[in-house]
């Protein structure tokens, strides 16, 4: 081992053991004491974990005063590791978890040792923003998007889990990861017509789409495509291509139901996701998810055949919506165009090969936009700028002149009024964290926001059938609900925790800003929205959402419990602190 990447490793070990503890602390896994050293989780039958503190913030977050110890009976031990602290509560070598945090802390410190090249590699700037602005200026090529995408290093800011790649190695790594400005070719797969099932937005099929947009492709399907007229496609990630479709898929290959087309390849470039691709050199095209049967956080990321035909019909029904509504104006939907996935005959395995040879067609967010905006996933907000010691969130903050405070007030504006009218009026709740946010900037100004993936939406059907009576939604996704609480709580853990929470936290580490501040802010946005729903006339039924929102505890997915339980389709929350409620406030049930 280098002496470089030991410095990766351990800066990696380091901080998926402070996201690990936090979890554990905020989610009430183990019975917890609180004193002024800090927090003192008692594992039964094992010991105490000590967690000293300097800090905690308003929605549980933690800044460490000094070393992690364990004590069991009379002997104390350091905890310098994630897989250290596992060890010491219990987990077996062989446990799952504990195969996932090895995967994570490798990985992040593959994604720091890449972020250090890469920096080292890019041309001066003063800060992101103008670097990217600039070359959008004088190259027609250039994707702003791509480029901020691949500046995410950090992976999901919550979860301890934030780089697990089980089934990736380092090469595969190096040669597929945003981090390392990826650019892998996609492979077609031709697909019979019988042995596929496809929705679409508007009639057009994937091969209609994939043709017009890359020309070679269709020369090349044609050239060797023995019946052109009984094959659709399906663009297939390198990695699944190599691992999984050659491997499993070996009777399909054999009777001429798949076969690759060799003469053309799809250049892309990787995005935050790591399966979906925007395409390389282009702004227009559109972005392809693809499924790569890889663990990455706590899930599987294929295409279930359930989303292939999801994204398409919620993708018009949000379509509709957001055309005929001016309070949703700030709002756009990126719509799943089209999505396919292979129809095996057999039954044995049938979910199996449905969801590995599977993709979805989404519309690219910088296709229409203005000449002086600039799409940046809401993600790289808070990850370090190549070009400073700042976050880039910093760096727009002192290029417009402002202040976190007033930032956080912009921003809010942009993002809040169309979700929370969505889930409000309309019974959709979108699952707009931070990396499903892509926020349209205007000269360096927050102006609106673009969502994508509808695979973690909730929809309570008895508010949009006030507005859309035949909505055909494939419910095997847990995407319906009647209860108000589930609504509120997709929305809460995706915007107040996994998007506001981690950008006022940053801000208010790095800054000494009073998160009270603010988190008044986006309070203040939120009482206006509902004020103006109020005069829309929404019902008072509906309109209760505000008083769950600002006076009733935050959720927050438990996502460390949810993983130690093997749960992963139903949702389990905890209740945090609410960071919108002043002393003077009560509770209102």
């Amino acid at each position: 081992m280098t002496i470089q990447h030991h410095e990766f490793k351990e800066n990696a070990e380091a901080k998926i053991l402070h996201l690990l503890v936090q979890a554990l602390i905020r989610e009430n896994i183990y019975k917890t004491e609180k004193d002024e050293l800090g927090y003192h989780l008692i594992i039964a039958d094992k010991g105490q974990l000590t967690v000293p503190i300097s800090h905690v913030y308003q929605l549980g977050h933690i800044d460490l005063a000094g070393d992690i110890t364990f004590r069991d009976g009379k002997k104390e031990h350091l905890i310098s590791s994630p897989v250290e602290l596992l060890e010491k509560i219990g987990f077996a070598t062989d446990d799952p978890f504990l195969k996932e945090i090895i995967s994570s802390v490798d990985h992040y410190a593959l994604a720091l040792e890449a972020a250090r090249k890469r920096t080292r590699e890019l041309d001066d700037a003063p800060d992101a923003y103008t670097y990217a602005e600039k070359r959008k200026r004088y190259e027609d090529m250039f994707s702003p998007l791509t480029f901020f995408e691949q500046w995410v290093i950090e992976g999901h800011t919550i979860h301890p889990c934030t780089r697990t790649r089980i089934g990736l190695s380092e090469e595969e790594g190096k040669a597929y990861a945003p981090e390392w400005g990826a650019r892998p070719e996609l492979i077609p797969v031709a697909v019979r017509s019988d042995a596929s099932r496809f929705t679409s937005l508007d009639g057009h099929t994937m091969k209609d789409i994939l043709f017009k947009e890359y020309p070679e492709l269709e020369k090349a399907f044609h050239a060797e495509c023995p019946d052109p007229e009984r094959y659709d496609l399906i663009p297939v990630h390198p990695w699944q291509w190599e691992h999984t479709i050659q491997k499993r898929y070996g009777d399909m290959l054999a009777d001429g139901r798949i076969f690759p087309i060799k003469g053309a390849k799809i250049k892309t470039a990787s995005l935050i996701s790591f399966r979906t691709m925007a395409p390389d050199q282009s702004r227009t095209r559109h972005h392809i998810k693809t499924a790569v049967n890889i663990q990455m956080t706590s899930a599987v990321r294929t295409v279930s055949a359930a989303s292939t035909h999801n994204g398409p019909v919620m993708s018009r029904l949000l379509e509709r919506i957001t055309s005929q509504d001016p309070a949703l104006g700030d709002v756009a939907i990126m719509k799943d165009v089209v999505g396919i996935h292979f129809e095996p005959d057999e039954d044995k395995d049938r979910n199996f090969y449905q969801k590995n040879l599977a993709s979805i067609l989404r519309e690219n967010p910088e296709a229409d936009l203005g000449k002086d905006e600039i799409a940046i996933p809401a993600a790289t907000l808070i990850a370090r700028s190549p070009f400073s010691d700042q976050l880039i969130m910093e760096e727009l903050i002192e290029r417009a002149g402002g202040t976190p405070q007033s930032f956080i007030k912009t921003y809010a504006e942009a993002v809040l009024p169309g979700l929370l009218t969505l889930m409000t009026k309309y019974g959709i709740s979108m699952e707009a964290h931070l990396q499903n946010s892509v926020v349209v900037f205007q000269k360096g100004v927050p102006k609106r926001v673009i969502l994508r993936d509808n695979g973690g939406i909730r929809v309570m059907e008895k508010r949009l059938h006030t507005f859309f009576r035949e909505v055909r939604i494939d419910p095997s996704t847990n995407v319906l609900t009647e209860e108000r609480q589930e609504l509120v709580d997709m929305f809460s853990h995706a915007l107040i925790h996994n998007h506001f929470g981690e950008m006022i936290v940053a801000l208010a580490r790095r800054n000494r800003v009073d998160e009270k501040v603010l988190w008044n802010q986006v309070k203040i946005v939120i009482q206006n929205t509902y004020e103006q729903l109020e005069k829309d006339g929404t019902p008072a039924e509906s309109l209760e959402d505000e008083n769950v929102l600002l006076f009733r505890p935050s959720r927050m997915k438990a996502l460390v419990k949810m993983r130690w339980s093997d749960q992963s389709i139903d949702n389990e929350y905890v209740d945090i602190d609410q960071p919108f409620q002043t002393e003077e406030e009560v509770f209102r049930p």
